[in-house]
């Protein structure tokens, strides 16, 4: 669509790059080695901008035929063979670029222009020039040229070329009005495909690389959410004074009626001290208080939570069918950081959901295509959903089963949140038992003292006070277990 002298690139996520899309007129080089998705992105630019009723013209300067080419976008969901031949016209060049070389092909470029009438131009192939000898000084003409073309016919063009940022370095490639690499490469951990608006005139644009997908779709591009949530996030928000309750009577009253809405909770503990069990509680209690609640989690699949649920006759179940409730599991590597947030915040503003439990947010880390990326995503998320009124409860696993030290695998990240609650073991007389502190709570009192926590047939239970928790830290408790207590997971 064109919107104040813009034309979309048919990549909505590449159109919020660019400020809101090309500018009408201007002359843009798309480059990138073979396989990152130039003529992808080049078709999908053409299907689009016909679709809202205007014309496009794709030349090719490369010797593969125009039927090959279509015939890889035809599982595209934006190819529509219809506007082939009526709405965009394919013009083979290579023969005449090769034969009548540069000054060949603008005359050609003009009689198309003045035949098709276009809005849009795509040239696939530049760099072919160069590879048949044409010297600096004639592509620096020939783009001269192309951007007086352009500009007097109000034809927006893209030129595709095979080369990085490192090769683009000639005189011509200055002149254009703006240059956009694609870039594939492999990590530790995965392919990764980016894309970077390396210079762009006339218009504010994000900077740095932004993930990059070929989808059934088409090209699709995710604007890195520190920097898209950085323009929209409402910043210096009034403090919510309100009070969220846990879902655990006893956790209440050592948060001093519980915890403050729009905050951020870590609950930190090794794995099967009951960071889930207090989370899923504390989407329940929601869920009977009108407040709809979201878990999103790595590690747990909704029907073993469901059915873990169940067991302690808490009704997540019901919440789920009623929509008060949803749950949304990602399993490893399967998305980057910013399809999660993605995922995550549409179903937080669709559904006007009011209680998040991120369960295992390690998972974020290990989604990234960059670890030390993890804890400027995770600020921008959690300074989104505060902005949007939600209240955030976060578990991460520790590696240590009982101690004063709160280690997590994100730095940053207990500095990040504003309370802290902590989960341990301890063996005591060859019986685990857990307990339960709260550690940090930001803008608001709460109990220091360890508590004793037990999981029972009905879920979390916390003692009322801290005596046998101070019995079992000095290795003094001897009370025997109810056999009808269950040690959960």
């Amino acid at each position: 669509m064109e919107t104040h002298d813009r034309v979309s690139t048919g990549v909505p996520g590449l159109d919020t790059l660019l400020g809101g899309g090309l500018l009408s007129g201007g002359v843009y080089l798309v480059m990138g080695r073979p396989g990152t998705g130039k003529t992808t992105l080049g078709n999908q630019a053409c299907f689009t901008h016909v679709s809202a009723g205007r014309r496009a013209v794709y030349v090719t300067l490369l010797a593969e035929t125009h039927a090959r080419m279509l015939r890889n976008l035809t599982s595209m969901a934006f190819f529509k063979p219809e506007a082939i031949g009526t709405q965009i016209a394919y013009v083979g060049a290579y023969l005449v670029l090769r034969e009548r070389r540069l000054s060949g092909l603008l005359a050609l470029l003009r009689r198309v222009m003045a035949d098709e009438k276009p809005t849009l131009l795509v040239l696939d192939g530049l760099t072919t020039a160069a590879a048949l000898g044409e010297p600096e000084a004639a592509l620096k003409e020939f783009v001269a040229e192309l951007q007086v073309l352009s500009d007097m016919s109000r034809c927006t063009t893209i030129v595709l070329a095979n080369m990085n940022a490192v090769n683009a370095a000639g005189a011509e490639h200055s002149m254009v009005d703006g240059m956009i690499e694609l870039t594939l490469d492999r990590n530790a951990q995965r392919a990764v495909r980016e894309i970077e608006v390396l210079k762009f005139r006339g218009g504010d644009h994000f900077l740095g690389r932004h993930d990059l997908e070929i989808t059934r779709d088409g090209i699709v591009v995710r604007p890195r959410t520190e920097q898209l949530l950085a323009k929209r996030t409402e910043v210096g928000q009034a403090t919510h004074y309100r009070r969220i309750s846990t879902g655990v009577t006893q956790l209440d009253e050592m948060l001093d009626g519980g915890l403050l809405a729009s905050s951020t909770t870590l609950l930190l503990g090794f794995s099967g001290s009951g960071k889930t069990l207090l989370a899923t509680q504390f989407l329940d209690a929601g869920c009977k208080r009108n407040e709809p609640g979201l878990y999103f989690g790595f590690y747990e699949t909704p029907e073993r939570l469901l059915e873990t649920a169940e067991k302690l006759d808490i009704p997540l179940r019901a919440h789920v069918e009623s929509s008060a409730l949803q749950i949304m599991w990602q399993p490893a590597l399967r998305f980057g950081l910013d399809q999660l947030a993605e995922r995550l915040l549409a179903d937080v503003t669709t559904r006007k959901v009011k209680r998040v439990v991120i369960d295992g947010i390690d998972g974020f880390r290990q989604g990234a295509a960059y670890p030390e990326r993890t804890i400027r995503f995770v600020t921008a998320l959690a300074n989104e959903l505060r902005s949007l009124d939600v209240t955030v409860m976060i578990t991460e696993e520790t590696q240590k089963l009982f101690g004063p030290e709160v280690e997590v695998r994100i730095p940053g990240l207990s500095a990040l949140v504003d309370n802290i609650i902590l989960l341990e073991y301890l063996d005591v007389a060859s019986e685990l038992k857990r307990l339960l502190s709260v550690v940090k709570t930001r803008g608001s009192a709460h109990d220091a003292n360890v508590r004793e926590l037990r999981i029972t047939s009905k879920g979390i239970e916390i003692e009322s006070d801290a005596t046998t928790a101070t019995e079992i830290l000095l290795g003094t408790y001897r009370a025997g277990r109810d056999p009808g207590r269950s040690r959960g997971t």
